[in-house]
């Protein structure tokens, strides 16, 4: 009897054990490929994703402006309403 109860512990442990190695090469390339992309994507020293950074920043902070405006009674502020080549003319006059 004892040897029946041993002998099924060490069949389930070897089959739990099948169990996990199976999924890990299941999953496992996956997880690295993804953890890989997000250590792409998390990259400082691309000039070009700091660039994009700072300008996401930068919408969210000109939203957020806008919504302040809406709410203390202003309105869009003029430099938005005047087209590149304005706004070009007006800094060449001024330097």
């Amino acid at each position: 009897m004892v040897v029946l109860i041993f002998l099924a512990i060490v069949v389930g442990a070897v089959l739990i054990y099948g169990w996990i190695r199976l999924i890990n090469r299941i999953f496992n390339p996956a997880i690295k490929k993804m953890e890989r992309k997000r250590a792409r994507l998390l990259k400082n020293d691309n000039p070009y994703i700091v660039a994009h950074r700072f300008k996401m920043q930068h919408d969210d902070m000109y939203q957020e402006y806008l919504q302040w405006l809406d709410k203390n009674g202003g309105d869009i502020p003029f430099e938005k309403w005047k087209t590149e080549e304005e706004q070009n003319f007006e800094q060449k006059i001024r330097n």
